[in-house]
């Protein structure tokens, strides 16, 4: 674009983008494009100190001392003076760096490492100070972007990463401290403990910017094992923004989201869907915004890296004519729907359960997907937190599939065991454990373990509730209670070795499951879907039941897909936001606290009445609804 620049081109681009909702876009400065230096050598081979335009030495202004294209920069000025007149805002990407698993770099840098070479941080750097402080000031810039995922480049150690990060960020900050810097990295990085080998976990990354970022392509992972437009893929992109918030305290939002190879992934109806429902879950659970790889398919480039073999092309919300394919419409639609609420934003949610994440033994992204999901069939909300940081305050504590020590430190080990006896509940589920004390916690211990992988019918008596579940399991326990007060609630159909307790320690209430079930959903193919599995939730309605027993708005047992939300605009008024995560429209029957009445159905395809004191929902697959209530007293 920046070298085949056509101004026409850009503005129409960016009308067929704002008549999709666009308001936002992040924009690719690239490289090589705006700091074409080369390096002069000597006969031997040896490279000299001296870096030029091609044969051109570098002209004495603000621009040629730092290497910088003073011809691409007219072209960003009026690339951004465009985007101004379209009222997009734009999202810069200094050192870009890496795109579609190609590394752009200027010429006179290639071969030396952007992350840690001298030369490169120097140019790095000039390059960085002289965009953001000729820019800084145009209306149409809203934030900088260190690049497009920097965490992709070759990173010897996680303290290289850090150094290079608060390298360039002071770089942004000594020109420029009134717009935010955002990451532009993936936030699945999630644990910085002594022995992960994460180079850019997302602690990281909060020391250097304002808000992370999540990068989310759910087809190339455990995810992508169920259908785009069921509920794994439609719940999974807002848990990795959500992780990245609580693990690192600094917002987040979904900075590119995708569906890889669309084409056989998904046609233009279930794009729409996949898009839609994602929009209204994202948004629910304050996830700031949306942003999708790309604009346009890239299928007719015959440049690298989209005539490379593994660059999906037909990445876009429109096909390479500008025409809006099924996300593109949904989007706009979700911008104008947003546009006519009558409040601007939603409320943050009041979580009440903790969901504790382990080390780097455990899978934390697939883990605290099944227990995101899991928790979100059974009508309540988690808040994640890491187990070796101070335990955060809630009436529920869950540590979902732990492994070793689940990565809790003896101190705070003993924080949970305190909150629990003061009167919090707490749930574990074990993938391998060894906590210390585990039988004097919970009331149960292991007999004997068995490392076969087998195929377990579980049957639990949950309240008044039978469940039973046929899981894959890589090992078994044959445990036993332990203490004339421990309940056995769940055994193994086959000689009925228990495998889920129940029990008082102090004032609190624990339970104890012998089996990683979260990480079981999360991984297993349909897991959720199935009739063998899928009323695995019934689990965490059981456990948090006293939560639940609050809630102003509660969902029909028969409809675990369908989520529900809660945000209060003041101390009278509610909105709701009920999504229904699978396809096929459904009719629910939502149970109201008494003092509650709805007002108002905010939707583009569901509708909503008062019936008996109930509210009788009808609402489309893979879509939302506000419902607004008030309080009188």
């Amino acid at each position: 674009m920046w070298s085949k620049w056509d101004e026409k081109q850009v503005d129409l681009d960016f009308k067929a983008l704002t008549q999709s909702g666009a308001t936002v876009l992040r924009i690719f400065p690239l490289w090589p494009d705006f700091q074409p230096i080369t390096r002069l050598y000597l006969g031997d081979g040896t490279p000299t100190g001296e870096f030029r335009f091609g044969e051109n030495p570098l002209p004495d202004t603000d621009a040629g001392r730092a290497g910088v294209s003073e011809v691409m920069m007219q072209r960003f000025e009026r690339l951004a003076d465009l985007a101004a007149r379209h009222r997009i805002e734009l999202i810069v990407a200094l050192l870009t760096g890496q795109m579609t698993y190609r590394l752009y770099m200027p010429p006179g840098l290639a071969g030396l490492s952007p992350l840690t070479h001298p030369v490169a941080l120097m140019w790095e750097r000039r390059f960085v100070q002289y965009f953001v402080s000729r820019m800084k000031h145009h209306s149409a810039i809203v934030a900088w972007d260190f690049g497009n995922e920097c965490d992709m480049w070759q990173t010897p150690s996680r303290e290289d990463a850090w150094c290079w990060m608060a390298y360039i960020s002071d770089a942004i900050r000594l020109c420029d401290d009134s717009h935010p810097i955002v990451s532009g990295m993936l936030a699945r990085h999630l644990d910085d403990s002594v022995f992960s080998k994460e180079t850019w976990p997302v602690q990281s990354q909060a020391e250097h910017c304002d808000i992370l970022t999540s990068h989310s392509y759910m087809q190339w992972g455990f995810v992508g094992s169920d259908p785009c437009d069921t509920i794994k893929q439609t719940l999974a992109p807002t848990v990795e923004v959500r992780l990245a918030t609580d693990i690192s305290g600094k917002p987040a939002f979904m900075e590119e989201m995708g569906l890889a190879w669309r084409p056989m992934i998904a046609n233009d109806e279930r794009f729409a869907a996949y898009m839609r429902n994602n929009l209204w879950n994202l948004w629910a659970d304050d996830c700031r915004g949306l942003l999708w790889w790309c604009g346009f398919d890239q299928s007719h480039l015959t440049i690298a890296p989209y005539n490379w073999e593994t660059p999906g092309p037909e990445h876009g919300i429109m096909d390479q004519n500008r025409k809006a394919l099924g996300g593109g419409r949904e989007l706009g639609r979700f911008r104008r729907f947003l546009d006519k609420l009558p409040f601007k934003s939603l409320s943050p949610l009041k979580r009440k359960a903790v969901c504790i994440l382990g080390d780097h033994r455990q899978s934390q992204g697939m883990v605290a997907t099944g227990a995101y999901i899991l928790a979100k069939q059974a009508g309540f909300d988690l808040e994640f937190q890491q187990a070796s940081k101070p335990l955060k305050q809630a009436a529920l504590y869950l540590i979902p599939s732990a492994k070793g020590k689940g990565g809790l430190p003896v101190e705070r080990l003993d924080a949970l065991k305190k909150a629990v006896r003061e009167g919090a509940s707490l749930y574990l589920s074990s993938d391998d454990v060894y906590l210390p004390g585990l039988s004097d916690l919970f009331s149960a211990e292991v007999e004997t373990r068995c490392g076969e992988s087998v195929r377990a019918t579980l049957e639990f008596q949950l309240d008044n509730d039978a469940l039973k579940l046929d899981l894959p399991l890589g090992f078994s326990y044959r445990m036993k209670a332990k203490g004339a007060g421990t309940s056995v609630i769940g055994s193994f159909t086959d000689g009925g070795s228990p495998v889920f307790f129940k029990a008082r320690y102090g004032r609190g209430t624990v339970w104890l499951l012998g089996l990683p079930l979260e990480a079981i959903m999360a991984k297993t193919p349909g897991a959720f879907l199935n009739e063998e599995s899928g009323g695995a939730w019934k689990i965490y309605a059981h456990i948090a039941r006293d939560i639940l027993a609050e809630r102003i708005v509660k969902k029909p047992v028969a409809q675990p897909h369908l989520s529900v939300t809660e945000h209060y605009l003041s101390g009278s008024r509610l909105a709701c936001v009920v999504v229904n995560n699978m396809p096929g429209k459904l009719t629910a029957k939502l149970d109201i606290q008494a003092g509650w009445h709805l007002k108002h159905c905010f939707s583009y395809d569901a509708s909503a009445k008062t019936e008996d004191g109930s509210v009788l929902l009808n609402i489309n697959g893979n879509s939302g609804t506000v419902l607004l209530f008030t309080h009188l007293l």
